[in-house]
């Protein structure tokens, strides 16, 4: 599943948002996100306390009510998609360099709900122009002879990070995001990302904790 929509939020949510996402960068240095890779360690993302129970409103309160009308949006979009027995797990912000990319890979299922059952969505908080890169691809994975996904090819999607735009997807799709080229180094792209459960599988009891998968197995 992949859902695209522009002016997502209204222009002073937006900006709310946008400022809120800006005040907590650090500054970071261009690098291969997936190289040592370190969940406890990642100068690339804030990430805001995990919502245990579900609702949304744990990660926004006290600390980040500028938040509250897009995980309020985000949830309505989700269930005007189909999606059932929605919770929200995580939220984060994020932020990239110019000349960083995301190799392929998928994102992790939360609780006990299967890759096709778990939802990210993100709203792209930064400029963007024509020719700047940072374009999210989705396509169908190769494997090498190890069984690790090392590129992609019958491309589906190539959706550009402009402001204000949210994007969603199940996270079955395999996916990658293009290296910047914006030849700024004070240009940082950033976006506020959500992940979200839903229907919960009878095949585990949970996920295992590992952020990212990058081989064929669920």
């Amino acid at each position: 599943m992949i859902y695209i929509e522009d002016d997502f939020l209204t222009e002073e949510q937006f900006t709310a948002l946008k400022n809120k996402v800006d005040s907590h960068y650090s500054p970071i240095e261009p690098r291969e996100l997936f190289d040592n890779y370190d969940f406890k360690n990642e100068p690339d993302k804030y990430i805001l306390p995990i919502a245990r129970s579900g609702d949304w409103l744990d990660s926004c309160i006290p600390n980040a009510p500028q938040c509250i009308p897009a995980l309020k949006k985000m949830e309505e979009t989700l269930i005007n998609q189909g999606v059932q027995e929605l919770q929200n797990w995580s939220s984060w912000f994020q932020y990239s360099v110019d000349t960083m990319s995301l190799p392929p890979h998928r994102d992790q299922a939360v609780r006990k709900s299967l890759p096709k059952d778990t939802y990210t969505c993100v709203i792209y908080t930064s400029d963007w122009k024509p020719n700047w890169g940072g374009e999210f691809v989705v396509g169908s994975p190769i494997f090498n002879d190890e069984g690790l996904v090392e590129s992609l090819t019958d491309f589906t999607h190539s959706i550009e990070p402009k402001p204000n735009r949210m994007v969603v997807w199940s996270r079955e799709e395999w996916h990658m995001v293009n290296a910047l080229t914006v030849n700024d180094p004070n240009y940082v792209r950033s976006f506020f990302g959500t992940s979200w459960s839903s229907i919960e599988s009878k095949e585990h009891d949970q996920n295992p904790f590992q952020r990212f998968y990058f081989t064929a197995e669920t």
